[in-house]
């Protein structure tokens, strides 16, 4: 079936290599132009290749966006894999240094930010591309969940659900607003995985200091909360 080759299935390297170019082109067409900018012409043009190698490989608009949306999802996972390696650590400051690396990393290629948000808009319409994102989520949830369940996480998945939805808002922040620095989501994160994660050690309570005499009451204004 076109669309459907792999590298490991017996595809030559200069085949998987226009394969490939071709669905790096139809992400810069989404990208640059939205869904609807996606023909097999436009695409073709875009990867510099004759309109019949993209007939050849993905037999309607659909298939390209799809086989894309996977072959972006693929690249992300060797990049969050190969970060994984340089934060080996289990500590909490790795960690975030691990997300903000991996968010800053996607950043460096702006516009494959932007066509993996056009893409997974465009799933709310598609069932395939719709499956294909929740598997995905799926996989980047038990990724973070293991991590927070090693930090203490009472609730790991949960825990995790919401760590990815605040990724998630940042990285579209940052689309519309380029000016979001990666030091203030590093510092929110910080918040936020302190409020997600037990506390390892309950600080000692303040001692109350009260006026007068030892006997007095103490007025409602001195009333510490938890």
């Amino acid at each position: 079936m076109r669309g459907q080759v792999e590298p490991h299935a017996g595809s030559s390297p200069v085949a998987e290599g226009r394969r490939c170019a071709i669905l790096d082109a139809a992400l810069r067409v989404v990208a640059s132009g939205g869904i609807d900018a996606v023909t097999h012409r436009r695409v073709a043009a875009e990867a510099g290749v004759a309109l019949g190698s993209t007939t050849y490989y993905f037999g309607s608009r659909d298939e390209i966006l799809l086989e894309a949306f996977r072959h972006y999802i693929a690249r992300h996972n060797t990049m969050v894999a190969a970060l994984a390696d340089e934060f080996p650590q289990s500590d909490l400051a790795s960690f975030i240094d691990l997300l903000v690396a991996s968010t800053r990393r996607q950043f460096q290629d702006s516009a494959m930010v932007l066509a993996e948000y056009e893409l997974i808009l465009f799933a709310a319409r598609n069932p395939e591309l719709a499956e294909e994102y929740r598997a995905w989520q799926r996989t980047l949830v038990g990724h973070v969940a293991e991590r927070l369940e090693r930090l203490g996480a009472r609730q790991p998945i949960d825990a995790a659900r919401t760590l990815v939805a605040a990724l998630r808002g940042f990285e579209l922040d940052r689309l519309a607003r380029a000016e979001q620095s990666f030091e203030e989501f590093h510092r929110r994160l910080e918040v936020l995985l302190q409020a997600l994660l037990p506390q390892r050690t309950k600080a000692a309570p303040r001692p109350r200091v009260v006026r007068g005499s030892a006997s007095a009451a103490p007025r409602a204004t001195d009333r510490r909360f938890p």
